[in-house]
C-alpha cells in the first residue's frame, strides 16, 4: 500500500484473540487494504487476568504505539478501553468503535462450576465502561445485543445505589447489529444429496470442546443415537483446552465399541484445507450449544454445504428457519438433556428416511454481501 498524508490510520486491539476474533480482525484487515492498519494483539489464555490486566500489557511493551496518532481505534469487548482511554490520553481524543463478539452476561446458568468467569463482576463492569466509552457499538447478533442490555440493566438494578436508567439508553442508541462477515470460498462443492439408508449420514459437530457448547447433551445424543441403530459417521472435532469436558471421553469410547456408529474425524484439526474438505464431506452440522453468539463455525458448515440442526433458542432462531431447528426440552425448569437428546435423533431418523432439506442460504453473511456496512462504520468515525 502506497502511504501518503490522506492515508487513514486505525489502531485495531485484540485482547483476547480467540480463533473467531482472529478470523474477524484478519478479514477486516485484507478487506480494507487501503486503510494503514496498526493491530495489536494478546494470546486467548487467563481470561479473568486478561480482561483486567491488558491495558498493562500493551503499555509495558507497546507503549510507543499506543500513543501514535490514529484516526480511529476500533477494538474488541476484551479490551479494557476504558483504562487504556485514560492511561494514554492522546486515545481518549480519538474515535472508538467497540466491536461485541460476546457479552458477560449471557453465559449459561451453572457454567460457574466449570468456569468461575461466568459470574464474574469485574469483567461484566469492564463491558458496561467500554459501551459508555465507545463512540460506537456492534454486535455481531440481535441476541448478543440483546441479551447485553437486558444483562446490563438488570446488573444495574441490584446495585446498592440507585444508577440513572440514561446510562444504558446511551448505549443503546449507538449500538447495531453487525455480524462476522463469512470469507467467500471460491472451490467449494455442493454436498452429494444423501440418496439412500445404504450411505452412512455424515454427522458433524465443530465447536470448542468446552461447557458452553454442551458436551452433555452431545454424550446424551450420541447415546440415543447408539440405542437406535441409526447408522452414521460422527466427526467431532474443534479446539481443546487444557482441561477438557469428561463428556468427551465417555463419548469416544461408545464410537469405538458401537457397531452401528463409525467414528469420523476426531480432535482438532491443524490445516484449514483439511477442515474445510471435512466441512464439504459432511452432510448435517449440529449443534448442541448453550449458549452462541453468532455460530461461526455453524455458518462455515453451511456455507459448504452442510444442513443444520440447531437448539430453538439463543442466536439461531434469528438465523435459520424453523425446519433446521430441534426443541431443546425442559423439567421444572431444567434443561432435560435426554428428552432434548431424543429430539435431535428423532430428525435425524426423519432425514435418513425421507432425504436431508436443502441447504439454507447463508450468502448475507459473506463479505462481499457485509463490506460496505463496514466502509460506512468507518468513515462514520473519523469523517466525525
Amino acid at each position: 500500500m502506497i502511504r501518503n498524508e490522506n492515508t487513514v490510520k486505525i489502531l485495531l486491539l485484540s485482547a483476547y484473540d480467540a480463533l473467531s476474533h482472529r478470523y474477524w480482525r484478519e478479514g477486516l484487515v485484507e478487506q480494507f487494504p487501503e486503510i494503514e492498519w496498526t493491530v495489536l494483539t494478546l494470546p486467548a489464555r487467563y481470561f479473568r487476568y486478561r480482561v483486567r490486566s491488558n491495558p498493562l500489557s500493551w503499555l509495558a511493551d507497546k507503549q510507543q504505539t499506543l500513543q501514535a496518532n490514529y484516526d480511529a481505534v476500533i477494538a474488541t469487548s476484551m479490551v479494557d478501553v476504558a483504562t487504556l482511554r485514560g492511561l494514554v490520553p492522546s486515545l481518549a481524543a480519538t474515535p472508538l468503535w467497540l466491536y461485541c463478539h460476546e457479552n458477560q452476561f449471557a453465559y449459561p446458568a451453572g457454567a460457574e462450576k466449570n468456569n468461575p468467569v461466568a459470574h464474574d463482576l469485574e469483567a461484566k463492569m469492564v463491558f458496561i465502561y467500554n459501551c459508555l466509552a465507545a463512540d460506537k457499538i456492534s454486535f455481531n447478533s440481535h441476541w448478543n445485543r440483546d441479551s447485553a442490555l437486558a444483562g446490563m440493566s438488570e446488573l444495574l438494578q441490584r446495585f446498592p445505589e440507585k444508577m440513572n436508567p440514561s446510562l444504558l439508553e446511551a448505549i443503546a442508541r449507538k449500538s447495531d447489529v453487525l455480524p462476522v462477515p463469512l470469507n467467500t470460498h471460491t472451490d467449494i462443492n455442493s454436498t452429494e444429496p444423501l440418496n439412500s439408508i445404504a450411505s452412512p449420514l455424515r454427522l458433524l459437530w465443530n465447536h470448542r470442546w468446552e461447557y458452553d457448547k454442551g458436551p452433555d447433551r452431545l454424550l446424551a445424543l450420541v447415546n440415543a443415537l447408539e440405542a437406535s441403530g441409526l447408522i452414521c459417521e460422527l466427526n467431532i472435532v474443534g479446539q481443546q483446552f487444557r482441561q477438557t469436558p469428561k463428556a468427551f471421553s465417555h463419548i469416544e469410547k461408545v464410537l469405538e465399541q458401537s457397531s452401528t456408529l463409525q467414528k469420523g474425524r476426531w480432535g482438532y484439526i491443524e490445516l484449514a484445507s483439511d477442515y474445510q474438505q471435512l466441512l464439504q464431506q459432511c452432510d448435517v452440522v449440529v449443534s448442541t450449544a448453550l449458549h452462541d453468539y453468532q455460530g461461526i463455525a455453524i455458518l462455515e458448515a453451511v456455507q459448504s454445504g452442510c444442513v443444520p440442526l440447531l437448539p430453538n433458542q439463543i442466536v439461531y432462531p434469528e438465523i435459520f428457519s424453523d425446519e433446521y431447528l430441534y426443541a431443546v426440552s425442559s423439567h421444572q425448569g431444567l434443561i432435560d438433556e435426554s428428552l432434548t437428546a431424543y429430539n435431535i435423533h428423532q430428525q435425524l431418523e426423519r432425514w435418513q428416511q425421507q432425504g436431508l432439506p436443502e441447504v439454507p442460504s447463508i450468502t448475507r453473511f459473506e463479505w462481499h454481501k457485509q463490506r460496505d456496512f463496514y466502509q460506512k462504520g468507518i468513515q462514520s468515525l473519523y469523517k466525525r
